[in-house]
């Protein structure tokens, strides 16, 4: 059976999106998939670091490592990351933070340039990750 992961605190229903966000993540057997995570602040939905891939690159991976922790996992058990850039001049920037969450072997992956929801929205990640037994 599935479970809802949203972690407490965490707003669900409206976001900065204007969107209904359903879920955080969904526990299914030994995975977790983790939605697409966009740069907002999770318990209030403001938007943080407008115009900084860095700032927006770790407020996304820090609450993909959020969700996996409510699951039972860790950015050590991730498997695969689907990276959504507005820009992919910001690339290098991006990776230079992105390799630094990933102390074990570095996750399978894509990475391709989007529009995003909204203007100020720079990069999304949609994660999926195994528990450990």
């Amino acid at each position: 059976m599935n479970q809802a992961i949203n972690p407490e605190g965490w707003i669900i229903g409206k976001t900065a999106t204007g969107l209904n966000h359903l879920n955080w993540g969904v526990k299914a057997g030994n995975h977790v998939y983790v939605a697409g995570m966009l740069s907002t602040d999770p318990a209030d939905g403001d938007i943080v670091g407008v115009g900084d891939i860095e700032a927006q690159t770790r407020r996304v991976l820090d609450s993909i490592k959020v969700v996996l922790e409510s699951a039972g996992s860790s950015m050590d058990h991730v498997v695969m990351n689907h990276i959504f850039l507005r820009n992919l001049d910001d690339y290098h920037k991006f990776n230079e933070i992105y390799v630094s969450y990933f102390q074990a072997i570095l996750p399978a992956r894509f990475c391709v340039k989007l529009e995003m929801v909204r203007p100020e929205f720079l990069v999304e990640i949609a994660t999926t990750a195994v528990i450990p037994s």
